[in-house]
């Protein structure tokens, strides 16, 4: 049995039953799906330095990096999913003001066998605790979508330090998982 909608003039519309075989001759045959999974490999934990209870400035991370090979693919679409753990513990750094910050830039990177590196997006975590001493840990998982030419591209996600209130014992993004998901209409 088919379903039955309203089309944009707001008219019925019956949709077709996919055991209704007498509309249905092979000419019309949807495509093949192509699917391809991708793991990141070589994933490596941040664990930024410190001197004094400081974060010491400018360091950053490649916290993992995944290889999508869409060649052999028409049209594809990417998915990368990212996920991670952010563990920090530290204290306010001055009595009057019981605050402690961390402000992390995530960066997605995308280099093709061309050699050009580009950002293609970015997010910022910043966490504030009104506490004297906090010890924190929470996932940071994020998620997008590339619509590329068919090519070879590698995905990287790099976390850099950005703005920290308070003095620090460490600060650490562990478990960086990144991988891909590719979807493909048919072959070339």
């Amino acid at each position: 049995m088919g379903c039955i909608y309203r089309d944009a003039n707001d008219n019925d519309v019956k949709d077709r039953n996919i055991n209704d075989h007498e509309n249905f001759s092979d000419n019309k045959k949807p495509q093949t799906k192509k699917f391809l999974f991708e793991c990141g490999h070589n994933p490596q934990c941040a664990i930024f330095e410190t001197e004094y209870g400081q974060i010491e400035p400018c360091q950053y991370f490649v916290l993992d990096r995944v290889l999508v090979d869409t060649s052999k693919l028409k049209m594809p679409n990417t998915k990368i999913d990212f996920s991670s753990l952010i563990y920090f513990e530290g204290r306010t750094a001055y009595c009057d003001d019981p605050e402690v910050k961390v402000d992390l830039l995530f960066r997605l990177v995308r280099v093709c066998k061309n050699g050009m590196s580009d950002t293609v997006q970015t997010w910022r975590y910043i966490k504030k605790l009104d506490v004297e001493h906090a010890k924190f840990s929470e996932p940071f998982t994020v998620t997008f979508c590339d619509k590329l030419c068919s090519s070879c591209c590698e995905y990287r996600m790099i976390v850099e330090g950005r703005d920290f209130e308070g003095q620090f014992w460490s600060l650490r993004v562990v478990n960086p998982s990144l991988n891909a998901t590719v979807h493909s209409l048919c072959d070339h």
